[in-house]
């Protein structure tokens, strides 16, 4: 009968330890857990019709398209959403489209600008594939025109340089030239005045040159 007991005491014993050992287990297991549900987020990408990229922590809303979905962090560690990305500037129009008719230089600008208003992508194909049928041709010959007119107005502008310079290489040449005659003038004006057995006539002679000399010279 005391065996009997003694075995019951084991018994009892076993069965708490075990119950015990169980419960253990259970609070790991889900501790284990928890930093997994806790430390890790569901994340969207979305994308809208005009190509912009979101990031979300929900799921993508109605009318954009969610391109992935993956385990991101949590909201504490991932504070501010995406931003859209923002659209580039349209490039600025040719100078050549000055020669383009007025439909086609429409239709060239409006492709330019596409992404930027938002225009969707298979109208833009639809776009592209009338310019290219309608238009291409004419942008070239526009552009061929533009740049022709660039070269001839370059040439123009050197030609005129060169005359520019050729006259102001005379003008210097002419003045040169003037200066050395009116050095000899009034050389000869001097020797002149300096003789005292002028007869009236050369003194006459003497006073003209020396008016033109003056007229010339003295200025």
């Amino acid at each position: 009968m005391r065996m009997h007991h003694h075995s019951l005491g084991i018994t009892a014993h076993t069965r708490h330890s075990l119950r015990f050992a169980c419960a253990s287990l259970v609070l790991a297991a889900l501790g284990g857990l928890a930093p997994s549900e806790s430390g890790a987020q569901t994340r969207y990408t979305c994308r809208d019709d005009n190509g912009n990229h979101y990031t979300s922590f929900r799921a993508c809303p109605q009318g954009m398209k969610t391109t992935s979905v993956s385990a991101g962090p949590t909201a504490s560690e991932y504070r501010s959403e995406r931003a859209p990305s923002r659209a580039q500037p349209s490039a600025p129009a040719s100078d050549h489209q000055q020669y383009m008719s007025e439909r086609c230089r429409t239709l060239s600008d409006t492709l330019r600008s596409a992404y930027s208003r938002g225009i969707k992508a298979d109208v833009q194909s639809g776009m592209r594939r009338e310019f290219e049928r309608d238009c291409r041709d004419e942008e070239s010959d526009a552009s061929s025109r533009y740049h022709q007119e660039q070269r001839d107005a370059r040439r123009q502008r050197r030609d005129e340089d060169r005359q520019q310079q050729m006259a102001q290489q005379a003008s210097q040449a002419d003045e040169a030239r003037r200066g050395q005659q009116c050095a000899e003038s009034r050389r000869i004006l001097h020797l002149k005045k300096a003789r005292t057995d002028l007869s009236e006539g050369e003194r006459s002679d003497l006073k003209r040159f020396e008016d033109a000399y003056l007229a010339r010279c003295a200025r």
